[in-house]
């Protein structure tokens, strides 16, 4: 009987606990515990030593999820959940180091933030590492070729610094929502051009992995110190918000240098820490509030993208005794007592949606605000569409603005304004220079004939790794190394125009959308011919009258590569080249591009 009695009560634990963990796991995250993602170099872990009063009367609505390693001397686990008592990253045993400007920026925000709301912060950062340590393509290459003391700081994340944000980052996700991601990095990078793309790879990397959208989740840069040998990275930093939007630069000017030539004091770090907090406070301000609405939210939909445009707004409203809605654009009231609206006739540019309840108590309720844009509707540069088989020049790219015919990572255009454009596009009367990895131009094309076609791109380059790629609506036409769609077109470092790559790929006949992608910087691009393949044979693509005159030359690949020297006599090379690519090229350094099938 006793073993029946205690057996019943066993499986009724089991179940309570069952029930619990059910309860816990389908919680909703509070939506008044912000978290924020920091990561970076030395400076945002925190040089300083921690003075023993900066450890006292900490609030404890500032939280910090412990990123490292299980640390038995000062009792924290990884992914833990703590009072914010420095040190906010890994812990520091040898000389009570740790205080930085995450400190302050924590303990500014609840200070000033409704009663209601707590901040946690997750703070991964690596002292002298490369923007490299927190690339997802690069990390792992770049630490396995580091000095062993930093590959002794990165054990402390599991040797992968972006995976360990990010898996903390998931479970902090279970109970609260990620408002904001802070960065301090870059003094190993000082002056290196490609370091704002390479941090926005590292952050669009974050929001895609942590499911957040860039609108909502702001990126705050910190300055390096005015003072050092890294100061001149600051030109770089203040870049930042013309590759990244919702981008803003912290400044450092004036905050106390250390003794050293890097790194910030305890007050130093507490005023950088204080501006990270004043910009986000503005942020949030900005954004219907500081104080999150819980029961409100607002959601957009663009169902036409160009002008006149046309957005769906719904409101969601959950707040008890609720009086009265009103949605609200640009400043302007769209509508009252609806959750509902379509925004029709919506003109060219960027409009900020958001929408305010108000109870029987009227007491206001402001929702996050939205931004949509609309752009100009797209058309053919010359009016009509480029027809394929023929050439498209770079600059005669599609009209239609910024994000819908172009993208390019300044607005500042570096080039002589093509005519009237005055675009962000570096374009010149003659050709696209000044490009960087991610920015594209589009094209309207009429392909005539559906068939193979040769793609001889006319470009230059003056340094090592420029690449560019195409796609036609939006799909792959580049073969990879595997000869299916997915490869870029590699440009050699020649500094001259006569540089022509060859690509082959099908199209299919109809008006479509030509996109050129920039995939390594510093392509400059004057045209791209388009012909089509015959199906046996020789087609000479820049051979005079189809023939390739008589004489010496060099022979080269597709990729540049040298192949061999050959004399042409009667088009001979018919009989001395295998089924290919090839470039030929005379020894007054005319070039002769070819296709071989056999």
């Amino acid at each position: 009987m006793k073993h029946t009695i205690l057996l019943k009560l066993l499986r009724i634990a089991l179940s309570l606990c069952m029930i619990g963990g059910s309860s816990l796991a389908l919680a909703e995250p509070d939506p008044n515990y912000h978290i924020y993602i920091c990561w970076g170099q030395s400076n945002m872990e925190g040089n300083a030593t921690v003075p023993d009063s900066e450890k006292q009367g900490i609030d404890e609505r500032f939280r910090m999820f412990y990123t490292a390693d299980d640390c038995s001397q000062c009792g924290r686990k990884k992914c833990g959940e703590y009072t914010a008592v420095p040190p906010l990253a890994r812990c520091f045993h040898w000389n009570n180091g740790g205080f930085g400007p995450v400190d302050y920026f924590g303990r500014t925000l609840v200070k000033e933030l409704d009663p209601s709301i707590r901040v946690g912060v997750i703070d991964v950062a690596i002292g002298g590492a490369s923007i490299d340590a927190f690339r997802k393509t690069k990390y792992q290459s770049y630490l396995n070729s580091a000095a062993d003391w930093l590959q002794g700081y990165a054990k402390s994340y599991g040797s992968n610094p972006y995976g360990r944000i990010i898996e903390v980052a998931k479970e902090a996700q279970k109970v609260g929502v990620i408002k904001g991601i802070l960065v301090h990095q870059g003094e190993t990078n000082t002056g290196d051009p490609n370091w704002p793309t390479n941090l926005n790879e590292v952050y669009q990397d974050m929001l895609d992995d942590l499911g957040l959208n860039g609108a909502d989740v702001p990126l705050l840069v910190g300055e390096v110190r005015y003072t050092g040998p890294c100061s001149s990275h600051n030109n770089v930093v203040r870049k930042v918000p013309s590759v990244i939007p919702n981008s803003y630069v912290i400044s450092a000017e004036g905050c106390e240098a250390a003794g050293d030539e890097y790194h910030f004091t305890v007050a130093g770090y507490t005023l950088l820490g204080k501006r990270y907090a004043e910009k986000m406070l503005e942020i949030l301000k900005n954004n219907g509030g500081s104080t999150p609405q819980a029961g409100i939210k607002i959601e957009t939909f663009v169902n036409k993208e160009s002008e006149p445009g046309e957005v769906e707004i719904y409101v969601n409203n959950e707040i008890e005794n609720t009086k009265s809605i009103e949605i609200y654009a640009d400043g302007q009231k769209l509508v009252s007592g609806e959750t509902k609206y379509v925004w029709n006739n919506v003109s060219e540019g960027t409009h900020t949606i958001w929408a305010v309840a108000y109870d029987n108590d009227n007491k206001e309720y402001t929702t996050s605000k939205k931004e949509v844009t609309i752009f100009m509707p797209q058309t053919p540069f010359n009016g009509v569409p480029f027809k394929i088989p023929g050439k498209i020049e770079a600059e005669e790219f599609d009209n239609g603005g910024e994000g819908n015919a172009y993208h390019d990572n300044e607005e500042e255009n570096r080039s002589v304004i093509n005519g009237n454009r005055k675009e962000g596009v570096d374009a010149s009367p003659t050709a696209v220079g000044y490009t960087q990895t991610g920015e594209w131009l589009e094209y309207t094309v009429d392909i005539q004939y559906e068939d193979e076609y040769i793609v001889e791109s006319k470009v230059a380059s003056g340094v090592n790794g420029a690449a560019f790629t195409f796609y036609l609506d939006n799909n792959f036409i580049v073969p990879g190394d595997d000869g299916t769609p997915g490869g870029f077109v590699n440009v050699p470092n020649t500094g001259d125009w006569n540089t022509f790559e060859i690509v082959e790929t099908k199209l299919t006949k109809g008006t479509h959308v030509l996109k050129v992608e920039i995939t390594g910087d510093w392509v400059d691009l004057d045209c791209f011919t388009f012909r089509c393949v015959n199906p046996t044979g020789v087609e000479s693509i820049s051979a005079e009258n189809g023939l390739i005159p008589d004489g010496d030359y060099s022979v080269y690949d597709i990729a540049g590569r040298f192949v061999k020297k050959i004399t042409v006599s009667q088009n001979s090379y018919k009989n001395i080249l295998k089924s290919g690519f090839y470039i030929l090229r005379n020894s007054k350094g005319k070039n002769y591009t070819l296709l071989v099938r056999k």
